[in-house]
């Protein structure tokens, strides 16, 4: 699996499959191994039964987000390693269909709010805690679409060094939630306006 690549996610399941919180527990629990792992391994780092962890990897890996990386035999027995996927992750909306878009645009919500809960509550918790301190940044950049998505690009090549675990040496893991969205048009702001606001008659 090509850790370099962006994956994109288009159709209402696999949305629905990446994200189910649970499901994101399990990628980052495999990201925290730093290794390919095992069902089991990961189970057991999440304090979680080895079979209900299986059911979620399986829906996982039917996206291509988690893949066996090895086999491996064990007092007999075939353990299956997995590695998951830690390159971007692209979410696309261009091929759903116009009356699966509210169900489309829901599950997206719903990821990007469960990213943003686990992501804040590790923050809270290292800036509270006695390690390094929390560093937070919110600016407001004004630019094209296109000067937005080139900028967007140079930060995806500037993480590609530390996305993955080093063994050997002192690292430690840092949480990164990066959210960039523009401000909508004026035509944008007019279709969301209530029909009242508007002065339109149903």
């Amino acid at each position: 699996m090509d850790k370099r690549e962006s994956k994109t996610l288009n159709t209402v399941e696999e949305i629905k499959i990446y994200s189910d919180p649970y499901r994101l527990r399990i990628l980052k629990t495999f990201l925290d191994f730093g290794r390919p792992a095992t069902v089991k391994e990961v189970a057991d780092r999440m304090g979680e039964v080895p079979a209900k962890v299986y059911y979620h990897v399986k829906k996982l890996e039917s996206i291509g987000l988690v893949s066996i990386d090895h086999t491996e035999i064990i007092n007999g027995i075939v353990a299956k390693y997995y590695d998951s996927y830690s390159g971007q992750i692209e979410i696309k909306a261009a091929e759903i269909e116009p009356e699966m878009r509210s169900v489309y645009w829901s599950n997206v919500r719903r990821l990007i709010a469960e990213q943003f809960d686990q992501t804040k509550e590790t923050f809270l918790n290292r800036v509270n805690g006695d390690g390094d301190t929390g560093r937070f940044m919110q600016n407001i950049l004004y630019m094209n679409p296109e000067e937005a998505e080139e900028l967007f690009r140079q930060v995806q090549k500037l993480f590609e060094p530390y996305e993955r675990k080093r063994s050997g040496e002192e690292v430690k893991a840092y949480d990164l939630f990066l959210a960039l969205g523009a401000e909508k048009s004026e035509a944008d702001a007019e279709k969301d306006m209530p029909k009242e606001e508007k002065g339109e008659e149903d």
